[in-house]
């Protein structure tokens, strides 16, 4: 596995390594790269996890590491699974605190300062991440992410709560920090699928550290046509609900005391799954992906399972695609007011 390393040495051990995965998406790598080198914490290593990108995107990370000395690349010559690449950064991290700057997402210079800051001041949290916004494929915000009030620490069980209640990570990957030990404890799990599986993996982490949250937002989450989570609704939300009823069969096995949270998240995991495939529905962009989401809607729990018909009844009376795609922007207002 070649190793490209730049001319020179920090004077000091980094405390934070930034790592760069990168599949050489020559359109968004400049932006993400121009983001690591105007952080504003000065202690830090950077490792491009080079994933067989392609040559004018190899050409372009090589002059960027040449001209830093922070910054390694890791190459490997044949593409790797997700969770393999983020695994060979944190094998090879030296900071205390690790985060990952993917190749097509948005970073403020102050990211890694105020993270490193925060973790630094609560050493019980294992973990950091905060609001977000949403940016299209040309950079312009389509959304703010709301998921904290203020800054906090939750104890580790009120995250992993929060997951099964929403169905989502209320902090995606790509805008977290975590301590570099608990980390290479709890690597990205290999067995597990790309989409969804990142869950299982921080919650592990939560069982046994507290999580760090902010209401700042420092970290924007582009949404463009190769984004790897590109999922149609139908097929993704019952993998989503498959991967949660694992973890809580792995939680079960860990944690026989704790019986009372357990029944507690299979009933949130229930409502998670029946909203998510509803959320499909009224978003799915064909008659037919809608038509998928109201068939797997049928085998959820009732109440949820009753929707089925109801909507098949407005399917009928010309409930068409776009009308149901209009009422997107009330129906999130409307979640977001609830805590959905």
């Amino acid at each position: 596995m070649p190793e490209a390393k730049s001319p020179g040495a920090t004077a000091r051990a980094p405390l934070v390594t930034i790592c760069v995965p990168t599949i050489g998406r020559m359109e968004y790598l400049r932006q993400v790269l121009a983001s690591v080198a105007e952080q504003t914490h000065p202690r830090r290593e950077v490792l491009i996890l080079d994933n067989a990108s392609p040559a004018d995107a190899r050409e372009m990370i090589e002059r960027y590491a040449a001209e830093r000395p922070d910054t390694r690349i890791l190459r490997v010559e044949e593409r790797v699974p997700s969770f393999a690449n983020f695994n060979r950064g944190i094998r090879a991290a030296t900071g205390e605190y690790v985060t990952f700057f993917h190749d097509d997402d948005l970073y403020s210079p102050p990211f890694v300062e105020r993270y490193v800051a925060i973790l630094e001041r609560h050493p019980e949290a294992g973990f950091v991440g905060g609001n977000f916004d949403l940016v299209d494929g040309e950079g312009r915000r389509t959304r703010r992410q709301v998921s904290f009030a203020r800054a906090e620490i939750w104890p580790g069980a009120r995250y992993i709560e929060e997951v099964f209640r929403t169905g989502r990570n209320p902090m995606p990957t790509p805008g977290m920090m975590f301590r570099r030990g608990l980390l290479q404890t709890y690597d990205f799990d290999e067995r597990l699928p790309v989409n969804w599986g990142d869950f299982t993996i921080f919650m592990r982490m939560a069982e046994v550290a507290s999580v760090a949250v902010t209401d700042e937002v420092l970290y924007a989450w582009r949404v463009h046509g190769q984004n790897g989570s590109n999922v149609p609704g139908s097929r993704s939300i019952p993998l989503r609900t498959q991967v949660l009823r694992d973890y809580l069969a792995e939680f079960r096995a860990r944690h026989p005391d704790q019986g009372a949270f357990a029944a507690h998240l299979e009933v949130l995991l229930a409502r998670s799954h029946g909203i998510g495939l509803l959320w499909g529905w009224l978003s799915a962009p064909s008659d037919a992906e809608a038509d998928a989401c109201r068939a797997a809607l049928r085998g959820a729990a009732a109440p949820i399972s009753l929707a089925a018909g109801a909507l098949g009844v407005l399917e009928r009376i010309g409930f068409s695609t776009r009308r149901r795609r209009a009422l997107l922007p009330a129906f999130r207002r409307i979640g977001e007011a609830l805590g959905a």
